[in-house]
């Protein structure tokens, strides 16, 4: 198991940049990951893949030398085994309302003595079984990491204790949900969510751990200067959609296009 990238800029205080995928091609985004990025942000939450697909798209990350973060919302423990067996560094967690959601999800991560994850040493998160047992699962404890994602007004009275939990690394606020859920939504810059963006920063702070949060490149300083340090800037989409307005502007500009 190679060392996370993540698990090392947040072990040395370093800001962590990640992208996320839309489109579920592994070349795709085996060509993200080439841009330097710390992480993939896969996403199962909004969109059901078939494992073999899922796979591909952790194998895509190795190849370009990322860390796969999958956000997904497990129904049980074989939900999430298979995406940790597979390669996947990071587990992003949506829609939590409670720590006990939290607690359960550390369990099935990690091995004892920090959690009860069963040891299947033959896959690639252990090299194929071509390490011992022992040093396999200490290695898995010490590079997984959990993001726990804030954007539900029912988890706010539990922001300390789920900060506190050894096992998670992250408390990532989702905007858009949360205004939605805060009845504000497309406020995600309003006096109330922004009271919570400040209190996510200062919980994590207080934990010693990471506030993260999306955002476009012109406003990570507004985020960094309040405390964030993980950031997902850019996906594929907005790639796509972006450059295809730009052509078709600079095409109109010629008159060739109306």
């Amino acid at each position: 198991m190679s060392p996370s990238l993540v698990r090392q800029k947040i072990a040395r205080g370093e800001t962590v940049w990640s992208a996320k995928a839309c489109y579920y091609d592994p070349e795709l985004v085996e060509l993200m990951g080439t841009f330097g990025f710390d992480g993939i942000w896969i996403c199962l939450e909004h969109k059901q893949l078939a494992p073999s697909t899922t796979y591909s798209l952790i194998q895509a990350c190795r190849l370009a030398g990322t860390d796969a973060i999958i956000r997904v919302k497990p129904a049980n423990y074989s939900a999430l085994l298979y995406l940790l067996e597979a390669g996947a560094r990071g587990i992003m967690l949506p829609r939590v309302r409670h720590a006990d959601e939290v607690r359960e999800v550390i369990a099935a991560m990690k091995f004892q003595p920090l959690g009860r994850r069963g040891c299947d040493n033959i896959h690639v998160d252990a090299h194929f079984g071509l390490v011992s047992a022992s040093e396999y699962m200490a290695m898995a404890n010490r590079e997984t990491y959990l993001i726990v994602q804030i954007e539900e007004p029912d988890v706010i009275p539990h922001l300390e204790t789920i900060a506190a939990l050894p096992g998670v690394d992250v408390l990532f606020v989702g905007p858009g949900d949360l205004s939605s859920g805060m009845g504000a939504l497309g406020q995600a810059d309003g006096p109330e969510v922004m009271a919570v963006v400040k209190q996510v920063a200062e919980v994590a702070r207080r934990h010693g751990k990471v506030a993260g949060i999306p955002c476009a490149p012109k406003q990570v300083r507004r985020y960094y200067d309040l405390g964030y340090r993980f950031f997902n800037v850019v996906s594929d989409y907005r790639c796509l959609v972006n450059g295809l307005k730009k052509t078709k502007a600079d095409l109109a500009e010629m008159g060739l296009v109306h």
